[in-house]
This record gives C-alpha cells, structure tokens and sequence, in this order.
C-alpha cells in the first residue's frame, strides 16, 4: 500500500522526478552514471601514471600516496558537506510535496528553509556518516593489501585490476555496504522526524531508533522494497548504458569498410557507412542517458516517499505540525517566494 503510493508520486509529476533527479545526482549518481563509460586502468597504465612514489621497494606506501590520499579524503569531505546542504532541500521539497494533501507536488512558489534547519539535517547526516567512515577506515587496509598482492603478483591478467581487487575483498565491500544501508535507514528517518516533529538533531536520531525497533518488519520492509527497486533502476540502467557505449567503441575503432552500394542508375555509387554506424551508436547512448536519468529520478523520488510515508504512518497525528512549522520554512504563509 505504501510502496504503491510512493510509486503513485514517483510517477505522478515531472516537477518531483527532476527535484529529485538533481539531489540524487549532487550526492554521487553522477558517478554511478558514469561508470559505464569509464574505461579502467590496467596495471601498466595505473604504474605510469604513478611510477616509484606511490610503493616503495620494500611494499609500503610513500608519503607521497599518503599525501594524495589526504588530499582526496579532503576533497571528498567538502563534496559531501556541499552535497548534504544543498541535498537538505531537495530532501525538504520532496517531503513537503510528498505530505501535501493532493497527494502530488503542488507548483506554488515556497519560501525557503531555514538555514538552521539546513545545518541540523546536515548534522544528523553526517552523524549517521560516522560508522561508513569507521567501515571504511577498517576496508582501506584490506582493499590496500588485496591492490598490492594483485600488482605484485596477478592472479589473473584478464580481468581488470579494479574488478580483481573487488572480487578478492569482497568481505570488505560487504561490511562498508551493510553500515551504508543501516546508516542510511537511520537518516533517512531522522531526517523525517526532524522536520515532521521539530524536534533536535539527538532527539531525532533517538526516535528513528526507536521507530526502528517498534517497527522493525515494517522499517525493513520499506528499505528492502526502495532499495531493491533503486537497485534493480541502477542496474537496468548501468547495463543499457555500458552496451551503447560498447557500440560507440567498437564503431569508433572498426578499421574494416562497411561499404553499401546505392543504386541510383548511371549514378550508382559505393559509400563507407561507418561515420553513420557511429552516429547511430551515439545516438543510442544518448537515448540510454537520458532513460538512465528519468528512471533514476523516479527511483529516487518514489524512495523519498516511501521515507515519508513510513515516518507519517508511525507518529500520532498530534506530533506533526502544522505545514510551514513542520518544514522550517521562513517567513509567513503570504511571503512566499513566486508569489
């Protein structure tokens, strides 16, 4: 029942699909996205880009790769303060659309949040954040000595360094992916709570807790159905896009003539079709992008929903506030940016 609502509001509007399509792509889609047309290195390539600085003679790691390490580790921490702020909204005008009582987006102009409320999401999320980056801290070393083994010694040539150093620490895939999907739920009913009940950064993340453990076949059921479906999206998606960017490859890299003869008569000609083959090629990988993206944003706001939904069912009526308080907004209900 809740699962279809959610689904009801994925689909019920373009206004909510493209919302959402922006948060999911701020908060790392793009690079999910992106995947499929990244090219992975081999271990030749990754040594000449990186040469004697990275590893030295005796295995360990040079400050040199201790230093880009921070570096990235920085530059990562920022993309995600970043990401969290301006994710905040995106979260705000999903739930304000999901809880309307249309039960659809509504395109009145809306005041903007207050940046107090902002910075209190973000710090539930990035509490939340707290055990990935302990998961994370524990992997590193694992997925460093499985890189090193596989560039040391190779167990098999054939299969990409990245997929190989995968497939032998999957343990520590499954760890970090595990504390993710945990962490996740719990955010994702903190945030909830935070804005429906105006209650504190602790305080909310108390309650999802509890909701948590009240609910738990319900909570499960919900992560379970979003996840899947945003699983199953991002495969469908990820296959469709690698295999129209495996047909622009080998068009581009066919050597061999496609020659087609057109009959016109005394002006009957012979004509190399592969610049046409590879704009066809192109043309489907764009085609494959833009479905990849729709399908992502309806993924995405159909999960926001279900969130929604769930917090909505388990707080008495009497803990929601009224719309404008419930969603920090500033300003009185007459000053509404649009108006």
């Amino acid at each position: 029942m809740r699962m279809g609502m959610a689904l009801a509001f994925g689909v019920g509007g373009m206004d909510a699909v493209v919302v959402a399509l922006a948060g999911f792509l701020l908060r790392g889609g793009v690079v999910l996205l992106a995947l499929p047309s990244v090219v992975l290195p081999s271990v030749i390539g990754i040594a000449g880009v990186t040469g004697i600085d990275a590893v030295g003679i005796d295995g360990r790691p040079t400050p040199w790769l201790f230093e880009v390490v921070a570096i990235f580790i920085a530059a990562v921490i920022l993309w995600l303060a970043l990401a969290s702020l301006v994710g905040s909204l995106v979260d705000i005008w999903l739930i304000e659309a999901t809880v309307d009582a249309a039960g659809r987006p509504v395109r009145r102009g809306r005041p903007l949040p207050e940046l107090g409320l902002l910075l209190d999401m973000v710090a539930v999320r990035g509490i939340c954040l707290l055990p990935v980056a302990a998961a994370l801290a524990w992997a590193s070393a694992r997925v460093y000595t499985v890189a090193y083994n596989e560039l040391t010694t190779p167990s098999n040539l054939a299969t990409p360094l990245p997929v190989r150093v995968v497939e032998n620490a999957m343990d520590a895939v499954v760890v970090v992916s595990l504390a993710w999907l945990v962490t996740e739920t719990i955010a994702a009913l903190a945030v909830r709570r935070l804005i429906l009940a105006d209650g504190g950064v602790l305080r909310s993340i108390l309650g999802a807790l509890t909701q948590i453990v009240r609910r738990p076949f319900s909570t499960v059921s919900t992560a379970v159905a979003s996840t899947t479906a945003s699983v199953l999206v991002m495969a469908i998606t990820l296959a469709a896009t690698a295999t129209a960017f495996d047909w622009c490859r080998v068009a581009a890299r066919n050597q061999q003539p496609i020659a087609i003869s057109l009959g016109l008569g005394p002006l009957s000609t012979t004509r190399d079709f592969r610049p046409v083959v590879f704009v066809l090629a192109a043309l489907v990988l764009s085609a494959a992008w833009v479905a990849a993206a729709g399908l992502s944003g309806i993924a995405s706001a159909c999960r926001s929903a279900a969130w929604t939904g769930e917090v909505v069912a388990y707080m008495p009526g009497r803990q929601v506030a009224s719309t404008e308080a419930e969603l920090g907004l500033s300003g009185r209900s007459a000053e509404r940016s649009g108006d």
